[in-house]
């Protein structure tokens, strides 16, 4: 059977999705998953490592030090959280990561991995992110969505402005921004700089279930726009939540998203507000673009998605029928 490892059973989507994948699956022997934010778990059940499968999804090293910038790596927080990763990572028989440049990020981190490594993409939760099944009247003006916890990964100064841009040309649009976290202090204050008049940001916070919601009544959603290295290894939550929902999703070029997707099924642009700002503009005033890459998007999210659990299904079963 399967077990699942963790700190905290909270309600995270990654946690929801492999649980998703997995929910006919049977083994023969017992294998451990050992869900992300919980890397201490590993510690305690360490002499069951040749059947755990350890969610690595990612650093807390990385994420404090160099992607929040919340602690500098001279910092003894920094210390502890490098040997919980090193730990984790050096010692594991089977890993997971979202994508394969991330994988190879926390190679170059923490030194080479000698176990058996899986590439689980993030996906989406499909209880949760789905198209509409209602046929509702196209909005007057182009409805673009940006949510998120307020991360430098999410880039929010180049995404306001960019909007600033398109009201300077009197691009016709309307924009919402949800969320609060580390960096909205400062992003309210350029958002009050900027006299916004076509975007919505109150930093409110919304349940999940809402915001699948908001998703649903938007034309395009935003990606991120961040400089770090983790911004440029990782395809977050909100790119599969987009494209599970049928919409337009426009986020940041890399070379990381080619894992995955196509040119037909997102747009990208560089990180700079201009190029956001010209690429916004060209499916504002072309809405045919918007709905074939809502359409082409969604397609490739199913097809991603049944694939993934088939390719996930045999790595475990290679496991669960090793000999010792």
């Amino acid at each position: 059977m399967i077990n699942y490892l963790f700190r905290h059973n909270k309600d995270y989507s990654r946690f929801n999705i492999i649980k998703q994948l997995l929910k006919e699956f049977t083994c023969k022997r017992p294998i451990y998953i050992l869900l992300p934010f919980s890397k201490n778990q590993f510690f305690k059940h360490f002499f069951k490592r040749k059947y755990i499968i350890n969610d690595f999804f990612i650093s807390n090293y990385d994420t404090y030090v160099y992607d929040r910038k919340k602690i500098t790596k001279y910092n003894p927080r920094a210390w502890w959280k490098f040997f919980q990763d090193w730990f984790n990572f050096r010692y594991s028989h089977y890993l997971l990561s979202d994508t394969q440049a991330h994988f190879e990020y926390w190679q170059s981190l923490f030194g080479p991995f000698k176990g058996k490594h899986f590439v689980l993409p993030v996906l989406a939760d499909k209880t949760i992110y789905y198209p509409s099944n209602t046929i509702t009247p196209k909005h007057e003006k182009v409805s673009i969505l940006f949510y998120g916890s307020f991360i430098p990964l999410h880039g929010i100064d180049i995404i306001l402005n960019a909007f600033y841009l398109l009201e300077k040309e009197n691009i016709p649009f309307h924009a919402t921004i949800i969320g609060k976290g580390q960096t909205y202090k400062q992003m309210k204050q350029l958002y009050n700089e900027l006299h916004l008049q076509n975007v919505t940001m109150d930093g409110t916070f919304i349940k999940e279930t809402e915001l699948a919601e908001k998703i649903r009544e938007s034309d395009i959603v935003l990606g991120i726009f961040g400089e770090s290295i983790k911004a440029k290894s990782v395809i977050p939550n909100k790119a599969y939540q987009a494209l599970a929902s049928q919409k337009a999703l426009i986020t940041m070029h890399s070379d990381t998203l080619y894992e995955f997707l196509t040119d037909e099924d997102m747009v990208t642009c560089q990180n700079t507000p201009e190029a956001l700002a010209k690429t916004m503009k060209k499916l504002i005033l072309n809405p045919q673009f918007i709905a074939t890459y809502q359409q082409n998007g969604y397609n490739k999210f199913l097809s991603l998605y049944d694939k993934t659990q088939h390719e996930f299904i045999q790595f475990i079963q290679s496991i669960d029928t090793k000999k010792e």
